[in-house]
């Protein structure tokens, strides 16, 4: 692949309204990178002008990396594709395998919907295999596609492991080519028993500036960031894509400062719901007196200057994250809501456009938003993707090469050594040092049933999650097993909306709408902490509450609803509907009289934002049920984020030992380290800026 030296430099420019924020110019902080295959010219900023600055030939550099992460070449992550000196023979005669030539088609489920594989065969061989995923989450499923449809026609196998992240997908692509195969009359045991890719022996040692472990939110933004300024990052992943939670959370974060087009009209339930929060908060959570004061007076203003759309400024977005989580203190609270005031901006430079703002599960203030590009957090990806082409510093990534060994020398930290799907083992070392970015521990049920006592967790047979796959704490016991703590226990966040057909969270619809009972029965303040909805959820049958909502409240009748299609939800039971309220609570298995009554009880409130029997008060427009079609999604719980983690020096990130004392060259960031959701993409921008700026 040809490289120029017109390679395009992105500037960020940025306010500083925070330590260590964004700077503009950049620093080419190492000349020379390890990772060598062709020359190429990278234009590097030296002084006032800019000056070319040539670099040794790169294995996988940024234009093989935004190719690979786009699923265009996947199988060059790991080597490509070395099949074992053995041919398949039928089960029956020993031959070679025989088929009848044509193409093929055969469909299979997926993590979502129906995945369908279509395979030209000759009289042979399987020739070509295309995948087409009706609703698979593209970036997600782009890496087991692209990996097992070259596996199956370079090695003529279906003895293959799945993809790291991408389990169902592969379980689907493989058992659509069985199918395939015997409609070809050919023998697919044989081809199960035939020999896979050869495992590869070798070690590769390489240098870097800065080493990265994982890239969910908060790895992309360390990468992406430190390759602004110039640094050459390798980066260790565990699945096949990049993107982690991130691709599965809605993709959402807080925009404090939006601008007025971006916010919702304020309201009597929104005026009644701040006057009662700021009445009552300082009772029962770390918020000073001062404090309430001092947002009267922020909301007083911003309604007096003649706005009306919802008020919001950083000490009301703290207040309503310490209701959302169910408490902290307000110094970490207020650093977490600051943070995300630079992130907006710097998100924004690299082309990202906004979403109208809305409010999420447990944090019922309209103060959250979510790129236009794409649903859910792809849009962040697209965004790193484009960015990427214009770096000056390069971003590695090792696709399925989970991190197993932490290298120190005189007790630092080093560098990385991970053993990747095909055999390779890579030792990677960090000039700068290792940013563990690993997420958070609520996919793995050993960390949650030790640290979590509060929800009797180890009396379940199964612990239901939202996470994306391969957030099980692996990095949590890297970093312990060499002195590394982790900070006192805080109860997990747990998740009120995850859809009940699939554990996802991208296909919600309904907002805030009632959630009832198979009595037809609200049993809930839906404006209420998740925690308090979790455990309604938890109690009701089957672990079940139906989000109920009309044509408005959906979100069907938005010209820029981007989520899974209507017919798509009703096709899977992810959503059931009804042109009446009858027909929906029959879809369900509802009392039909009792949800009729309730609905109707729902809307008196809802018009008149009077608070009702449940304690609610905070409602918006789009809450009212009148319209149809109806609609009913059914909700119930899953672990979210782990809210305790690493213990680290709030200040530079570096992490804490047993004994108190940072240790040198490693640092750890976002959910790993206690910081959460898609805002936590700040740490990695902040611990970026504080290792490479200018």
């Amino acid at each position: 692949m040809a490289w120029t030296a017109a390679c395009e430099i992105g500037r960020i420019k940025l306010p500083a309204p925070l330590e260590h924020l964004l700077k503009t110019g950049f620093s080419p902080v190492s000349a020379r990178h390890p990772l060598l295959a062709k020359e190429r010219i990278v234009p590097m900023r030296k002084g006032d002008g800019m000056e070319t600055q040539q670099q040794r030939p790169l294995m996988m550099g940024r234009r093989r990396f935004v190719a690979l992460a786009g699923g265009a070449i996947s199988l060059l992550a790991f080597g490509g594709v070395g099949c074992a000196p053995s041919s398949p023979k039928t089960a029956d005669t020993g031959l070679a395998p025989s088929y009848t030539a044509g193409t093929y088609s055969a469909t299979a489920m997926g993590k979502k919907g129906d995945v369908v594989v279509e395979a030209d065969f000759s009289d042979s061989r399987i020739e070509a295999v295309r995948v087409t995923p009706e609703l698979e989450t593209k970036r997600i499923a782009d890496a087991a596609i692209n990996q097992l449809t070259a596996q199956i026609v370079d090695c003529q196998t279906l003895q293959l492991d799945t993809v790291s992240g991408a389990t169902l997908t592969s379980m689907a692509i493989l058992g659509a080519m069985e199918d395939c195969v015997a409609q070809a009359g050919g023998d697919a045991k044989a081809l199960k028993d035939a020999p896979g890719p050869e495992a590869s022996a070798a070690t590769e040692k390489l240098e870097a500036d800065l080493v990265v472990v994982g890239v969910g939110a908060s790895g992309m933004a360390a990468a992406v960031r430190a390759a602004q300024l110039g640094a050459n990052v390798v980066v260790f992943e565990k699945n096949g894509n990049f993107g982690g939670n991130m691709l599965v959370s809605g993709g959402v974060l807080t925009y404090i400062n939006a601008p007025e087009e971006l916010r919702q009209q304020n309201n009597d339930g929104y005026q009644n719901y701040l006057e009662t929060t700021l009445a009552t908060v300082s009772d029962n959570y770390d918020v000073s007196p001062e404090t309430v004061d001092l947002i009267r007076k922020q909301a007083k203003e911003w309604y007096d200057a003649g706005h009306t759309t919802t008020f919001n400024s950083l000490e009301w977005n703290t207040i309503s994250n310490m209701i959302g989580q169910g408490g902290g203190t307000w110094e970490g609270t207020l650093a977490y809501s600051a943070g995300s005031i630079p992130l907006v901006e710097w998100l924004t430079e690299l082309g990202i456009q906004w979403s109208p703002l809305f409010p999420i599960g447990g944090y019922p203030w309209p103060e959250y938003a979510a790129p236009t590009s794409a649903s859910n957090g792809e849009g962040y990806c697209i965004a790193f993707d484009e960015e990427m082409e214009r770096v000056p510093g390069t971003i590695d990534i090792l696709f399925q090469t989970p991190a197993g060994e932490i290298i120190m020398e005189n007790g630092k930290v080093t560098g990385i050594k991970g053993s990747c799907v095909d055999g390779t083992t890579y030792e990677v070392l960090g000039s700068h040092g290792v940013v563990f970015a690993t997420g958070g521990y609520s996919g793995g049920p050993e960390l949650l049933i030790e640290r979590d006592q509060e929800w009797g967790f180890k009396d379940m047979p199964r612990i239901p999650t939202t996470n994306a796959s391969g957030h099980e704490g692996d990095g949590h016991r890297l970093i312990m097993g060499i002195g590394g703590t982790m900070f006192d226990f805080t109860p997990n966040c747990m998740l009120c909306i995850m859809n009940a057909q699939d554990s996802s969270i991208e296909g919600l619809i309904g907002g805030n709408g009632p959630l009832v009972n198979l009595q037809g029965q609200r049993v809930v303040n839906e404006t209420g902490s998740r925690n308090d909805i979790c455990r309604a959820i938890m109690d009701a049958d089957g672990a079940v509450l139906y989000r109920i909502s009309d044509k408005n409240g959906s979100g069907y009748a938005r010209e820029d609803y981007m989520g899974e299609s209507e017919e798509s939800m009703v096709k899977y039971q992810r959503v059931y509907r009804g042109n009446t309220l009858e027909e929906l609570a029959e879809a369900i298995g509802a009392d039909k009289a009792a949800l009729v009554a309730t609905i109707e009880d729902f809307n008196r409130h809802a018009e008149s934002s009077e608070t009702d029997d449940l304690g609610r008060s905070l409602y918006s427009a789009s809450d009212v049920i009148k319209e149809p079609p109806f609609y009913a999604c059914p909700n119930t719980w899953g672990t979210h984020i782990s809210l305790d983690g690493i213990s680290t020096n709030p200040d530079t990130y570096a992490v804490i030992s047993t004994t108190g004392e940072e240790i040198p060259g490693l640092y750890a960031i976002g959910e790993l380290a206690g910081l959460n959701g898609v805002n936590c993409m700040y740490y990695g921008l902040d611990l970026a800026n504080q290792m490479f700026e200018a």
